[in-house]
């Protein structure tokens, strides 16, 4: 049989490109190939406390090699491995980012599409929002997004937590909106679930009428021989790790940053002396193949509530916690996002990594407001209810890193290396967004600092803890012993190097890229809202050429 469309990977991406295809064309023969299994129905993953998810079953449970900003540590990857990718195990968060970074985008590939204009209308017709503001909104998606305020389950801390967070400086945004382009501020915290459950994509958008393969593995994407009058590759079709040959007109990987790079690798597209460490012959010497690698790193700490028996944390005995909308989700009240205020330090770090003072009004980490970090007070911690949490997410991380081969087998997990904190950049952001923690949760000028927090748990290794008075040398072996993935691999095979404007593999015909790896710039937002729209867009794309055929 030869399959109109063949997708190696089975997430987020292929569930909606998939569906989108069939929507447009039901006479289409579309097949989706997926390493892992089927959760669409799995009550073990579908709610927040979920004990079958970072880990589980339908968790490619990736490490990192030895990061060496981080302590040689091999840092955790989590990855979905199921249909629906990583909907099926991650957090869910439905944070958009910032215009700045889709502008950057749209303007790097020289296409208005990839822009926040281009993308915003996928966007609003994917979600059904609670946020009333039609030009940013969708109502009518297929993605139920609930916030704090509309599930009606603010916390005991809320008001104080939010006067904390402007008495350092940070501002409630408009309709507590940080999902409007401009995320700057104070906003509530969204998230893609509905009364608390899970949606998976490949159940927001079914895969009837779509020919399904799970738990298995494709090897490699099969390549025509040139010809006399083609010297350009074609794909033909995939080679599946038992040797089964399937055809199709046109192939397209969705296997997450990871693995597509590595399939890439392994079909002959991608740096030469790569492939030839692993006698792979080379069809396309493509060197930005698994280049320009970024996650965005997480640190997260523990801090001691001066009154525990108040009930506070979400595992103390308090009665609050029993109602049922406070396990509907993440425990916090508000998602904050910040820039960097000392430009000059910002300057000096910069001028460090790169060997020359930046130019303030051209460089492009200087010359607007960009979105660096993202703070997360939780009111949980540890079990006995006397401590809560803040997360510090480098939303732009300047470190970049790669994924190169192990072996020839796809069955071998290539070598990821994020290079984590690895530039002083990164360095000085994580340094500014924990001084500015450490403000909000311990300093006189806070609600929080006055009256609710005893002090930072502190951590093992370390005989001191976060205080006003933290050096800079400390809070960087705090990181540098801490700092874990918040779970957001892209830009591997990279729009503009990798894939051109409409995700074909350069130097192969019929051969297309759709999922996370394509992201040329670092977005400064957890990933599904640009995924989701990047595929939307990604069914118009591919219809669209194959329409005009």
């Amino acid at each position: 049989m030869l399959w109109d469309y063949i997708f190696v990977g089975g997430g987020l991406s292929a569930s909606v490109v998939s569906n989108r295809l069939h929507h447009f064309n039901s006479s289409l023969k579309i097949l989706v190939i997926e390493a892992g299994g089927n959760a669409n129905n799995d009550e073990s993953v579908m709610w927040p406390n979920s004990t079958n998810l970072i880990g589980g079953e339908y968790d490619w449970k990736y490490k990192t090699v030895p990061q060496v900003a981080l302590n040689n540590r091999n840092v955790d990857l989590p990855c979905g491995k199921a249909l629906g990718g990583g909907t099926v195990i991650n957090s869910g968060g439905w944070i958009r980012g910032d215009k700045y970074d889709f502008d950057l985008w749209g303007d790097l590939v020289d296409d208005h599409r990839w822009s926040y204009a281009g993308l915003l209308p996928y966007m609003k017709l994917s979600e059904d929002c609670p946020v009333d503001n039609p030009k940013e909104h969708g109502k009518d998606g297929p993605l139920p997004i609930q916030g704090i305020i509309s599930t009606h389950r603010e916390f005991p801390l809320r008001n104080q937590t939010l006067e904390s967070w402007e008495a350092v400086g940070v501002q409630l945004l408009p309709n507590v909106d940080g999902n409007a382009g401009n995320p700057l501020g104070i906003g509530d915290l969204f998230e893609n679930k509905l009364k608390g459950r899970r949606e998976i994509a490949s159940n927001n958008f079914p895969l009837g009428g779509v020919t399904v393969l799970t738990k298995t593995m494709v090897a490699k994407v099969l390549l025509s021989t040139p010809t006399a009058s083609s010297q350009e590759p074609e794909a033909t079709g995939v080679k599946l790790a038992n040797g089964t040959e399937i055809q199709g007109k046109e192939i397209i990987l969705s296997a997450g940053a990871i693995r597509t790079a590595q399939l890439l690798m392994l079909s002959g597209i991608g740096p030469a002396d790569e492939l030839k460490k692993f006698n792979i012959p080379v069809r396309v010497s493509q060197p930005d193949v698994g280049k320009n690698f970024q996650d965005h790193g997480l640190f997260a700490s523990l801090w001691t509530l001066k009154n525990p028996s108040a009930g506070y944390a979400v595992t103390s005995p308090n009665p609050l916690w029993n109602l049922p909308q406070y396990g509907y989700g993440t425990p916090a009240d508000f998602l904050v996002t910040t820039s960097i205020t000392d430009k000059a330090g910002l300057a000096a770090a910069i001028e460090k990594d790169e060997g020359k003072k930046p130019d303030p009004k051209t460089h492009p980490l200087l010359k607007t407001n960009r979105t660096f970090n993202e703070h997360v007070f939780m009111y949980t911690g540890t079990p006995d209810g006397t401590t809560v949490t803040i997360m510090l997410i480098n939303l732009l991380p300047t470190s970049k890193g790669s994924v190169t081969l192990n072996s020839s087998d796809i069955n071998d997990v290539p070598n990821i290396n994020p290079n984590y904190h690895s530039t002083e950049v990164d360095k000085f952001v994580a340094r500014e967004g924990m001084r500015l923690q450490i403000d909000f949760l311990s300093s006189n000028k806070t609600a929080l600092g006055r009256d609710i927090i005893a002090g930072e748990l502190g951590a093992t290794g370390f005989t001191e803890t976060f205080t006003t008075e933290s050096t800079d040398a400390y809070i960087d072996a705090r990181i540098a012993a801490g700092l874990a993935s918040t779970f957001h691999p892209m830009g591997t095979a990279a729009m503009g190097k990798v894939v051109d404007t409409n995700l074909r593999v350069k130097g192969v015909k019929k051969l297309r890229v759709v999922d996370t790896s394509v992201f040329p710039v670092t977005i400064t937002a957890h990933l599904q809202v640009a995924t989701y729209a990047t595929a939307y867009q990604a069914a118009d794309i591919i219809y669209s050429d194959n329409c005009s055929k």
